[in-house]
This record gives C-alpha cells, structure tokens and sequence, in this order.
C-alpha cells in the first residue's frame, strides 16, 4: 500500500493503476458518445449541402466539446472527481490534501503536455508522433508511487475516495 500523508495528519491509499485506467476509459467514453453523434450528424449535413447546417452542426460540436470539458475541470476542482474517477472510486488531492486547484488542474497538469505534445507534432511532422509524449507521461504510473509525470508537475495524487 502506497500511501500518502496528508494535512489532517491521516493517510490515503494511492488509487491503483487498473482503476486510473478505467477512470480514463469512462472519460473517454463521455467524450466519445457526443463525438461519434456528431461524427456522424456532420456528413449527413455535407450531403444535404446547406452551409447553415453545417455550421449549425459544427457550432453545436464546440459547445458540447467545451460543455464537457468544463464540466470535467469543474468537478475536477470541486471534489477531485471527474465523472470516470467518481464511478470508479477514487479522487485526486494535492499533496496538502485538498482537491486541486483550477491552476493545478489547467495549467500545471494538462495545458504543459498538450503544447509539448502540439510542438513536437508540428517539429517533427510524423502523423500521431505527438502521442508518445501522452504515453511517456501515462508509462509514469509503473513508478512505485503510482503518479504519472503530470501528477509529479502538478504535486497531485489520486487516492481511492
């Protein structure tokens, strides 16, 4: 058992790799859902060859991507859970023990590894290359601690709740 003092001076169990991973899976799926409704709304638009719906489709795309994303990081800042960490059971802390910040969540965990992965995408212009910076970052998580490298930038960790 890993675990990990916190501010109230008691301990927390680090969440195993099999539960981070089904969190990210469930994720995944919120995201997926919307997206292969959409995936398949925007070709039926493309045939009728109306730009308004087009655009009506694309508009509506956005909204519900960032609708989606903004519900994540606020659920993320609220309570450490975003909706795959909920159903899963864990929850992700700082290392004071409070969920984390939206600096910590955005900024430090996220927004550092999307710009890498984006720069060495576009430097070294192999299709997908900018995914192994995502899998290096994942790979992180056989490390006794069970953090992976955004958990390390960010000083989190994610507990079973």
């Amino acid at each position: 058992m890993d675990a990990y003092p916190t501010q109230d001076s008691y301990e927390v169990e680090a969440a195993s790799r099999l539960s981070r991973f089904g969190a990210a899976v469930v994720d995944g799926l919120v995201f997926a859902v919307p997206g292969i409704g959409l995936a398949i709304l925007v070709p039926m638009a493309l045939v009728g060859g109306k730009v308004a719906s087009m655009l009506v489709i694309f508009g509506l795309a956005l909204l519900v991507l960032l609708a989606l994303l903004i519900t994540q990081i606020v659920l993320l800042v609220k309570n450490g859970q975003t909706i795959g960490k909920k159903a899963l059971g864990i929850r992700m802390i700082t290392s004071d023990g409070e969920p984390p910040s939206i600096w910590r969540v955005f900024f430090l965990r996220w927004l550092p590894f999307a710009v890498v992965a984006a720069v060495v995408q576009m430097v070294v212009k192999i299709q997908g290359i900018g995914s192994v910076i995502h899998l290096v970052d994942a790979l992180f998580i056989f490390q006794p601690t069970r953090r992976c490298l955004h958990d390390l930038f960010a000083d989190t960790h994610v507990i079973k709740a």
